[in-house]
């Protein structure tokens, strides 16, 4: 089976900046997410897509794929991963070949094992190449969730949960960000990176869950 893994690294930020290049553990944030993807051995090739210059250098240095600047059009703060992912898969299917997979990896996850990538095409080759996508537990549940209206704290959803005890609310899943394994056809298809009858890996590591999205995720990273 032929796994893509499609790395998407934007040049700016607005939370951190430059944060695809901030120190961790001694490298750059997104080198986290090149070694892991090398020393896996689990893909058929890895792409990058970026429009930073620098991020491309850097990539060189562990033979990662970066053949172009991403284009101005889907490089915006607006533009969507859904249509990053599709410009480099076709790309790469018109100088490469068809892949059964696109794994995709964002550097904001530094702490991915390889065990986790491994779990995930597991899932995706039992499940009959369905969608995968990583999940952790919420912590936090919308029944007992507020929203504020005219300065006033109102139900989210509605007081009755309020009285529900935690044993009793149901479980629920977000998605983390560690990986998204995408089959290719239905990535078209759907024209999403969360499909309909996507299956879920489930991630139970809090660590390894962590996603750097702004400057009190990267301190907590920093301490680990």
């Amino acid at each position: 089976m032929k796994i893509l893994a499609i790395i998407p690294a934007r040049k700016n930020s607005k939370r951190i900046k430059n944060k695809n290049k901030i120190l961790l553990k001694n490298k750059k944030l997104i080198e986290h997410t090149f070694i892991v993807a090398k020393k896996s051995k689990l893909f058929t090739d890895i792409l990058l897509t970026t429009d930073d210059r620098e991020i491309i250098k850097i990539s060189k240095k562990y033979n990662i794929i970066a053949p172009w600047l991403r284009p101005k059009k889907i490089s915006g703060d607006f533009s969507s991963t859904y249509k990053v992912i599709v410009h480099a898969y076709d790309w790469y299917k018109e100088n490469y070949e068809k892949v059964d997979g696109i794994f995709i990896l964002q550097p904001t996850s530094p702490f991915r094992t390889i065990k986790t990538i491994k779990e995930m095409i597991k899932i995706f080759k039992t499940n009959n190449k369905k969608s995968v996508i990583n999940v952790s537990k919420c912590n936090e549940h919308p029944e007992w969730m507020l929203k504020l209206k005219n300065k006033k704290m109102l139900p989210y959803l509605s007081q009755k949960y309020f009285t529900n005890r935690s044993q009793s609310l149901a479980k629920l899943y977000k998605i983390n960000g560690l990986g998204y394994l995408i089959n290719p056809l239905i990535l078209k298809k759907e024209k999403t990176l969360i499909p309909k009858n996507a299956v879920p890996c489930i991630n139970k590591s809090k660590i390894e869950s962590l996603d750097i999205d702004d400057m009190q995720d990267y301190l907590i990273a920093k301490k680990i």
